[in-house]
């Protein structure tokens, strides 16, 4: 890269640290409030006629939020003064850019903005990528005492954590608008069947018996994915607002997979094999706990169709009992493994695809308020495990 300092400004993690300022998606984006509002503050803090926030890509800066730069929104990277300051994960201080080398001839000293003191505060990714600086310019020559320096400094942070969240929202909005796609296909289907399934009983009201019969099992098939969908939703409406409250009673845990999992034998297509202590009892919502077990067992047999058996083992440990649920099946990609309890989440692994990816979220939220933990341990083409712990009967 040609530039005005005549030394090199590009790090040796560029292309990493351009890699991490995409991820944040905010390069090019629109000015925004809480930005803005960052440089205001730094200006009233410091007393200072002008502060920006820039992040730097390949070759240019881009200029989020600024104060006293006119709507200036772009420069080139070549011979910005914020790249130098992403060179070092220190603040970069010129009190007086007349007598640094680097900057005695530069263009916004000589002419334009006529800069003579330029503060720049990394802005550093939580993994140590220098994406963007917090910067403070004047037209006259002045220092930063200590404190002021840590100060600039925690705005640069504010500003990373601004940027975090900014990704955070961005991440829910997206979400939220797949969602919706997705609940509005889960739930036209049974209302689509539903409606078929009673015209057809309306229009041969007098007609043959079996097609009646077939008619109402449709019927009730559809009402029943409705049912469940609808207190899917529910139950995810009732967490946000910390409203799933809890009835807790003593049972045996042995007895309460032996009667919720009768449908696997029911089924018969899938043997299930209990292993463990199954009189060991449990302090917990037992309607809940069923919840979680059934949902984890119904995921087996869904995206492992082709395991013959489906294990489910009790552990117990000193304070809590651990409550494993393993399938045969293809295995789930490393890549998917750290958002399988997210909310919406659904999996790739080439199942069919339905439900609104609520479930391991419900699943994960009454065992975190019970007090336990839960996790998935799965390699592709040997299976998964699913487990969840819950704290011992006293």
């Amino acid at each position: 890269m040609n530039n005005v300092y005549g030394i090199n400004l590009i790090p040796d993690n560029d292309t990493e640290r351009i890699a991490a300022l995409e991820r944040y998606q905010i390069f090019n984006s629109h000015r925004e409030k809480a930005f803005d509002s960052i440089c205001e503050l730094a200006c009233e803090l410091f007393s200072c006629p002008i502060s920006h926030i820039s992040f730097l890509n390949a070759d240019t800066e881009f200029i989020k939020a600024e104060v006293g730069l006119n709507g200036l929104q772009y420069v080139s990277r070549s011979v910005g003064f914020c790249s130098v300051a992403i060179l070092q994960p220190e603040l970069l201080l010129v009190e007086d850019t007349h007598k640094h080398e680097l900057f005695v001839n530069h263009p916004y000293v000589t002419d334009k903005l006529r800069i003579r003191f330029y503060a720049g505060a990394p802005i550093i990714t939580p993994d140590g990528y220098i994406i963007g600086t917090m910067c403070l310019i004047d037209t006259e020559p002045r220092s930063l005492a200590e404190k002021e320096k840590k100060l600039l400094k925690k705005l640069a942070d504010v500003a990373m954590e601004q940027t975090q969240l900014r990704l955070d929202n961005l991440s829910l909005l997206q979400q939220r608008d797949e969602f919706i796609a997705i609940a509005s296909h889960e739930m036209r289907t049974p209302v689509t069947a539903l409606k078929a399934a009673i015209q057809v009983l309306h229009t041969h009201q007098d007609g043959p018996v079996g097609l009646q019969k077939a008619m109402v099992e449709q019927a009730n098939r559809s009402v029943k994915k409705l049912t469940y969908l609808v207190n899917d939703l529910f139950d995810t409406s009732r967490l946000a607002a910390r409203k799933y409250n809890l009835e807790k009673t003593f049972f045996d845990l042995g007895e309460l997979i032996s009667n919720c999992c009768d449908f696997v034998k029911v089924s018969g297509k899938h043997e299930l094999d209990i292993e463990g202590d199954l009189s060991v009892q449990i302090f917990a919502d037992k309607e809940k706990i069923e919840q979680v077990l059934v949902n984890l067992v119904e995921n087996a047999i869904k995206y492992a169709p082709d395991s013959p058996v489906i294990l489910i083992r009790i552990h117990q440990l000193t304070d809590v009992v651990r409550i494993y649920v393993t399938d045969r099946g293809p295995g789930i990609g490393p890549n998917q493994l750290p958002h399988i309890f997210k909310r919406y989440f659904r999996s790739e692994n080439g199942a069919p695809q339905a439900g609104l990816g609520l479930g391991l979220y419900i699943c994960a939220e009454i065992v975190k308020q019970h007090g336990g933990e839960i996790g998935v341990e799965s390699e592709q083409g040997i299976g998964s495990t699913f487990w969840f712990t819950i704290p011992v009967a006293a």
